[in-house]
């Protein structure tokens, strides 16, 4: 189960955060009672998570600008290779 913690908390306990992180708890950082950011381990597993997220972002992004040719031409293996590029 997911800990929350407010950001004052966070601020305070900043390295019993980080170890719960690295053992495998993530933790929901709220700020004026409401969820900002989580704080979670660095391993593939969360990797491949942003990965993802970053994707679906990027095909949001592209889909809100006017098309080019290029932009057309790119396939879902053209787009996830260069989301990979950015983690490199």
């Amino acid at each position: 189960m997911m800990q929350t913690m407010t950001s004052r908390e966070v601020q305070k306990n900043f390295g019993a955060v980080i170890d719960a992180a690295t053992a495998g708890q993530p933790i929901c950082v709220t700020r004026y009672g409401r969820p900002g950011v989580f704080v979670i381990a660095d391993t593939e597993e969360s990797r491949q998570l942003v990965r993802q997220l970053a994707g679906r972002q990027l095909m949001r992004d592209l889909r809100a600008v006017p098309r080019s040719p290029e932009a057309e031409a790119l396939s879902q293996q053209a787009l996830n290779q260069l989301i990979d590029d950015c983690f490199a």
